[in-house]
């Protein structure tokens, strides 16, 4: 029998299927052996042991829907992901500029609305901590983007520019633009950044790679590679990473679907899936974006929004458009990541699926459903397709108490992050973070979707009901769902089969070694959970220092 090179123990071995085990062994990037009994025989002179010291070893965590390049950028820029209060927005903005005089443009991300009046920032504010530079700030959910005056000036937005297609320019009492640019109107300015190279998106994929490793993940599902979000194509990036070996996570991507076209995409989206496909970087999938977020009312509801009479969002694709595509995506093979997050979307997408009847291993998911009605529920089942969950949004922190549940009428609260109705009604469950729009550690995700509050830490959590008062108690999930929906859940939707969220002989030694188990320990004291170190293919790519 083989030595080993690696052999977990003395703590708690998550295996996924079952009960723990209480050993584990690694050699050639997968896993040997179970259990003390079948592992003890393959220790060796040159068998490295790793000491779990009563803690735990779980498959990598898998991030099913993140935007890492984008994560990496921002934490090249001003990354304001950190702070929560219109007094550190300001000293952080102030000192970047400060520090970049080199720059033409000062360009950051991270700030939630529900520090503003209102819910929305103004222009004269950024002006006055950046100057005369044009400055553009996206905010933390991506959907829109605070500029200053001299941004807005070179963009030519004034009083008398139309709101886009699919987008609005918010304007005072005196129809004058704010400086808050929601959904496409954000590309009125962003379109005039420059562009980052080849180069800068290598070193952002490889400082988002460190910082998800750090945090236990070893997988995700990057979900706008395309020319998108303000970036250009990211794929070749990708692709040019997996081929030097310095990709080490496995990553799923999932090609942008540009809605301003049509089905001629289609024969160009198959041509770049088999051009950047290798090892390490599988871009399997096709993203389409039907909805926008309920905080701006773009979310594409089944009724009006509360306060707002015949107001219900916005349906990016009008149905026998969805439809069209659908069929004509699934026909090439392709799995489908739709972005839905009314109850309207979600129910669109899923006639659309329906409608394609098409059998086949496909992998198709819905992102964020932060509104289902019953009857969705029972038809994601039906239709095999998964509900991809952005866990850390279910608790009432401030943005959601503030600036999204005004909106929403008693019926839509009801319903609102229905994980627990997923799960019982039998719904294939995946975990993601939507990084950067909030953090991607998953102990915090699982931790929120266990408890419905927000975890010990979290700088957007300061209201005090966010830690104690749970959102919707009804609709948490148990610990141990939690866990197998941000690995084997998670596993299923990245197409990643052979490092599919459990830990048995054969299987990819994807894994995480964790301060405690978080099914074994007290609700409250998951999201506290260390991680100590990370393995991808049976090597260390993260240790704690």
């Amino acid at each position: 029998m083989n030595e080993a090179e690696l052999i977990f123990r003395n703590g708690t071995v998550r295996t996924g299927d079952g009960a723990p085990s209480d050993a584990l062994a690694v050699g050639g990037g997968r896993i040997l052996a179970l259990g003390d009994a079948d592992v003890r025989p393959l220790l060796g002179p040159r068998t490295e042991v790793v000491d779990l010291d009563g803690g735990a070893l779980l498959p990598g965590f898998q991030d099913a829907h993140a935007h890492p390049v984008l994560g990496g950028l921002h934490r090249m820029e001003c990354d304001l992901s950190a702070w929560h209060s219109l007094r550190d927005y300001l000293r952080e903005i102030h000192a970047y500029a400060a520090s970049h005089p080199e720059l033409e443009w000062i360009t950051g991300s991270g700030w939630y609305g529900d520090v503003f009046e209102g819910g929305f920032p103004d222009r004269e504010t950024l002006d006055r901590v950046v100057g005369s530079r044009p400055a553009v700030l996206r905010s933390h959910d991506a959907h829109g983007v605070w500029a200053n005056s001299a941004a807005l000036d070179r963009a030519g937005i004034t009083a008398a520019s139309p709101d886009p297609d699919g987008g609005r320019i918010l304007r005072d009492a005196a129809g004058e633009p704010t400086g808050m640019l929601v959904e496409s109107a954000a590309e009125l300015v962003t379109r005039l950044l420059p562009e980052p190279g080849e180069r800068t998106l290598r070193k952002a994929i490889r400082n988002a790679q460190r910082y998800l490793h750090g945090l236990g993940i070893t997988a995700w599902q990057d979900a706008a590679v395309g020319s998108a979000l303000g970036l250009p194509d990211i794929g070749p990036a990708y692709a040019a990473l997996a081929a030097n070996g310095e990709l080490t996570a496995k990553v799923t991507g999932a090609l942008w679907w540009d809605r301003e076209r049509g089905l001629e995409q289609v024969p160009e989206l198959v041509e770049r899936r088999r051009r950047l496909a290798g090892p390490g970087f599988t871009p399997s999938a096709v993203k389409i974006m039907q909805d926008g977020v309920c905080e701006n009312l773009t979310a594409a509801v089944l009724e009006d929004y509360h306060g707002a009479p015949g107001e219900r969002g916005m349906s990016f694709l009008d149905p026998q458009r969805l439809a069209a595509l659908v069929d004509a995506l699934t026909g090439v093979g392709f799995d489908l990541h739709f972005h839905a997050v009314g109850d309207r979307a979600v129910r669109e997408c899923l006639d659309a699926v329906e409608k394609t009847g098409r059998d086949g291993d496909f992998r198709h998911q819905i992102a964020h459903i932060d509104l289902i009605a019953e009857r969705e529920v029972t038809r994601m089942r039906e239709l095999g397709v998964l509900a991809n969950l952005q866990p850390l949004w279910a608790r009432q922190d401030p943005v959601l108490v503030q600036t999204k549940l005004p909106y929403l009428t008693e019926s839509q609260r009801a319903r609102h992050f229905a994980f627990g109705a997923l799960d019982r009604a039998g719904v294939g469950l995946a975990m993601g973070s939507d990084w950067p729009v909030s953090d991607p550690a998953p102990l915090w995700g699982i931790h929120v979707a266990v408890n419905r509050t927000a975890p010990p830490g979290d700088p957007h959590a300061a209201d005090p009901r966010s830690r104690t008062d749970p959102l919707l108690a009804g609709e948490a999930i148990t610990a141990e769902r939690a866990v197998h929906a941000y690995t084997a859940g998670s596993a299923r939707a990245n197409r990643l089969d052979d490092r599919a969220g459990w830990l048995a002989p054969g299987f990819a030694a994807d894994l995480v070694v964790l301060d405690a188990d978080p099914v074994g320990v007290a609700p409250g004291d998951i999201g506290a959970i260390g991680v100590g170190m990370t393995f991808a293919d049976g090597r260390l790519v993260y240790e704690r220092g």
